[in-house]
């Protein structure tokens, strides 16, 4: 009895090889999960305590390059007021630049310092720029402000991640294409404060 136990046992495993034999591809490895780090020259543009004008349009806007294809995969936003409010959040993508306005150019990080420096342009507006440039409503979403003086929930950040579920990353080709953040001309809640971020590549 005890030979014949051992005999299915070794039979048992024998056809379990030979199954996973038929589902492995000659010359793999499993070695689990591996990193899938991008290898795209990658940067990030990061503004905190932002205090927009009074009925802003455009926030921030990220335009594309003469030289590269540049394709956005996050924006980030977390916002906060001096009382509890709701506030909408706008991302247009537009076929033109704006025109007008006062802005400044903030810091571009690089992901890598190897990487060259970015060839797409960001403008941070203090003043509402006096046209925008044509373009359609990409996505949006309300959004709810703690008091910045709370002491209870923080504000959730609100994350739009491109290019993650099999479909493209939000791309902009020459310097007219422009990714726009905005709050749309609706007036801002007393104490209001922002923070933004956005990530692309360029290749």
């Amino acid at each position: 009895m005890k030979k014949l136990f051992f005999f299915l046992v070794l039979s048992f495993f024998a056809l379990l090889s030979n199954a996973y034999s038929l589902y492995t591809p000659a010359g793999t490895v499993d070695v689990g999960i591996s990193n899938s780090e991008g290898q795209k020259a990658s940067y990030r543009v990061q503004v905190a305590d932002i205090t927009p004008v009074a009925t802003a349009t455009d926030v921030f806007t990220l335009c594309g390059s003469a030289t590269k294809v540049v394709r956005v995969n996050r924006i980030q936003v977390t916002a906060d007021s001096t009382a509890p409010a709701v506030i909408d959040f706008y991302v247009f993508k537009r076929s033109a630049a704006n025109t007008g306005g006062t802005s400044t150019a903030p810091t571009i990080s690089k992901f890598d310092s190897a990487d060259g420096t970015a060839t797409a342009t960001v403008a941070l507006y203090s003043a509402n720029p006096s046209a925008l440039g044509t373009g359609a409503l990409f996505t949006g979403d309300h959004y709810a402000l703690p008091a910045a003086a709370s002491t209870g929930y923080p504000g959730a950040p609100w994350i739009e991640d491109f290019g993650i579920r099999n479909n493209r990353a939000i791309v902009l080709r020459g310097i007219t294409q422009c990714l726009a953040f905005s709050l749309n001309g609706q007036a801002i809640p007393l104490g209001f404060g922002l923070y933004f971020g956005i990530e692309w590549t360029e290749e």
